[in-house]
């Protein structure tokens, strides 16, 4: 009976430990993603435009040669852009406070910009946009990638 008793009870304790482990484990299995972290908003109105390019053709302008694009909401002078399931390569990131809330990057009749802006490696333009070698990044493809961003005023 005694036997019996060890037997059963070592049995719990093995099925309990098995998916103790996997659960562990899967918190320690941080999952892929760019995470763009965008500060200095002047104001919370409007939104965030974020778009994620996978190479120089098309970067900075054409939107329909963005890899992927999202929009996110203003908080406390922050916003955040998570881009999920990316696979390893290099990418630079072009943002736009969308502050009128038209879901276009704004300019004057010159091209000055009206809204903010900014980029990935936070490079402040001169005279012109920066390229795609600027701003671009390496992921891995493993675990979160944070690219910090400050937006820029004109």
């Amino acid at each position: 009976m005694k036997l019996k008793f060890h037997l059963l009870a070592l049995a719990t304790i093995l099925i309990l430990a098995i998916p103790a482990a996997s659960r562990a484990d899967d918190l320690s299995a941080k999952p892929s993603a760019i995470s763009v972290e965008v500060s200095g908003f002047r104001n919370d109105k409007g939104q965030l435009g974020c778009s994620l390019f996978n190479g120089p053709d098309g970067f900075p302008r054409d939107g329909s040669k963005v890899f992927r694009h999202m929009w996110a909401p203003i908080h406390g002078g922050r916003a955040q852009c998570v881009f999920p399931g990316v696979p390893a390569g290099d990418y630079a990131v072009t943002i736009f406070h969308d502050e009128n809330g038209n879901k276009k990057f704004d300019s004057n009749f010159v091209g000055y910009p009206l809204e903010g802006y900014g980029f990935s490696n936070n490079v402040k333009p001169v005279l012109k946009a920066p390229g795609f070698e600027e701003t671009k990044f390496h992921y891995d493809g493993s675990g979160p990638k944070p690219i910090p961003i400050t937006m820029i005023y004109r």
